[in-house]
């Protein structure tokens, strides 16, 4: 299955010319896209927004961001990596957390939050994501001791992209548990990550 055929002009519509993301996330999806596809598809991924890869901490438009995050998600549900275009931008969002996890910033965090405490962790998420890209807000709230919301405003990122995000930092705290996104609309979405 695939996203609908405009879904990425409604949300490249959405961006503003300030906006933008950290070159840590573009490397992480074509960091993905090259283990999953080879290097020269991933170069051919690339071509079109950078000469060479982006520094990790430096802003980028995220316009730029979102159509990478397509042509990836898409390349990579072609060539059957992944059962779906969806699967595929969970995946590029997985891939992002990753990166983070391993820059001096994201290991900081771990070391801070520890293993295991998913409140703690995600209750720190608003602040991550800020330090990621220049839009949007988060909030965080609680709704029972093993049970928490995140929800995002003037985000057009699709809901599939924050779920791979967000089931992988639960992964990285070694912790299982789910996450379940509600869009509302292309620019809002709800977030219930629930663990054992």
């Amino acid at each position: 299955m695939a996203f609908p055929k405009n879904d990425l002009d409604q949300r490249l519509a959405l961006v503003r010319p300030e906006d933008t993301v950290r070159g840590l996330i573009f490397n992480a999806v074509l960091t993905l896209a090259e283990k999953q596809l080879g290097p020269d598809t991933a170069a051919r991924l690339r071509e079109p927004l950078f000469k060479r890869s982006p520094v990790d901490f430096f802003s980028y438009s995220a316009v730029d961001a979102i159509r990478l995050l397509y042509a990836t998600s898409d390349a990579l549900s072609k060539a059957g990596r992944f059962t779906s275009q969806e699967d595929a931008v969970r995946a590029c969002g997985a891939a992002a957390v990753t990166g983070f996890f391993s820059s001096t910033v994201g290991q900081t965090l771990t070391r801070l939050i520890g293993k295991g405490d998913p409140k703690r962790l995600l209750s720190n998420a608003p602040t991550a994501y800020s330090t990621l890209v220049s839009y949007g807000r988060r909030e965080y709230s609680v709704l029972s001791e093993r049970h928490v919301r995140l929800s995002f405003h003037g985000d057009m990122q699709p809901v599939q992209f924050h779920e791979g995000v967000l089931q992988e930092a639960l992964k990285a705290i070694q912790c299982k548990g789910t996450v379940v996104g509600t869009p509302h609309g292309y620019f809002a979405a709800d977030y219930d990550i629930v663990w054992e």
